[in-house]
């Protein structure tokens, strides 16, 4: 009996309001319940990436040729699911060569490498794309090496 009454109270209420008036608590109601979705949405969001924040270890002799780093994260190529490592490096002295990124999983394992051939003058910044087979997929326990 008691789960009836409900339903009849809710039908009472209404049936008393003009169609126009519970248009505009039905706006409202939509309205708040959005905003709530939205900063739910964004406050996980934020979780999310802290969680997954890219940690990239910087080789001693790389830091020794002026190379220091940015911004980095990981997103999917055409061919994998996180497998790019995407590094803005930072030359505070002119660089030529190859750097190479390496992945370990979570007990040390080597489980992907990429290189890629940069030259850059002192003073200059960029991002560097680092494409690892498509089988590696880059997860927030991984560390990641740059030589």
């Amino acid at each position: 009996m008691k789960k009836h009454i409900l339903p009849i109270l809710i039908v009472v209420a209404l049936s008393s309001c003009s169609s126009d008036s519970i248009k505009e608590k039905i706006n409202k109601a939509g309205d708040v319940a959005g905003q709530t979705a939205g900063e739910f949405i964004e406050g996980a969001s934020k979780g999310v990436k802290k969680a997954f924040d890219v940690k990239l270890k910087l080789s001693d002799a790389l830091v020794a040729q002026g190379i220091a780093l940015g911004k980095c994260s990981v997103s999917s190529d055409s061919l994998g699911s996180d497998n790019m490592l995407l590094a803005y490096i930072i030359f505070n002295k002119d660089f030529k060569g190859t750097l190479t990124a390496k992945v370990f999983d979570e007990n040390g394992l080597e489980m992907g490498r990429s290189k890629s051939a940069v030259s850059s003058t002192s003073g200059n910044a960029g991002f560097v794309e680092f494409h690892f087979d498509k089988n590696t997929h880059i997860g927030s326990k991984n560390v990641l090496e740059l030589d």
